[in-house]
């Protein structure tokens, strides 16, 4: 598994014929929950994401980075989390179009994710689909090794992003598994014909829930924070 997510990542960063990058600036002070994950003693974080997308000969290749300071439970205040996703499109190394009904496109996904103390490895199956009044919506059903918990698990991702209406947009994920919850959705407006210029800037909201199910406790994080984004 992990010789094929280095693999993918390698072929990823070449040949490209798409690609798109952002960064946000993001603030809360109602993390005051009890996931350790998100939740901070003090309530208030605040974190930097630096997100990039990037089609390429063979597929695609999204990934993000969160820097985060916050007063976590463990007394660490800072924090660093990387997601690497390639995905490769069956279509495009086949040399047929595997399209039909709402399914344009089947990918062979991977997925590395790495956190200070916390490593996961998936691979498995995407689909794209085509939706009306959606910029995109893929699907990805992975196979999961990951550090913290001896058992292999499954998890499903989705993510999406609605075509813009009068400046507004709404884009976000969902990943669920066994054990846990995770989505985080945002509410965007195109703040660019404001201020009169070409830069792509957005202002908006992200809202998190997250809930991990551990024996008979439940932990959970419900939270919105105040956004900023800057595209280029």
């Amino acid at each position: 598994m992990k010789i094929i997510v280095v693999f993918l990542l390698c072929t990823s960063l070449s040949l490209f014929a798409f690609e798109t990058s952002n960064i946000q600036l993001l603030y809360s002070d109602n993390f005051d929950g009890d996931a350790f994950i998100y939740d901070v003693k003090d309530a208030k974080k605040t974190t930097v994401t630096f997100e990039h997308f990037r089609t390429f000969g063979y597929g695609d290749f999204f990934m993000f980075i969160d820097m985060v300071d916050g007063k976590k439970f463990d007394g660490s205040e800072h924090d660093v989390y990387v997601e690497l996703a390639p995905r490769v499109s069956l279509s495009k190394i086949s040399k047929k179009s595997l399209s039909f009904g709402l399914i344009q496109d089947w990918y062979i996904s991977t997925q590395l994710n790495v956190g200070d103390d916390y490593r996961a490895y998936m691979g498995g199956i995407g689909i794209d689909l085509l939706l009306p009044l959606f910029t995109f919506v893929n699907i990805n059903l992975y196979h999961k090794s990951e550090n913290i918990n001896e058992s292999d698990s499954y998890q499903m991702t989705a993510a999406y992003r609605t075509k813009p209406l009068y400046g507004l947009h709404i884009n976000g994920f969902l990943d669920m598994t066994k054990r846990d919850i995770n989505t985080h959705n945002q509410l965007l407006f195109d703040i660019s014909t404001l201020l009169d210029t070409n830069e792509q800037i957005y202002i908006g909201c992200e809202w998190i829930y997250y809930r991990y199910d551990y024996g008979q406790k439940n932990f959970r994080t419900n939270t919105l924070q105040a956004m900023l984004k800057y595209k280029f």
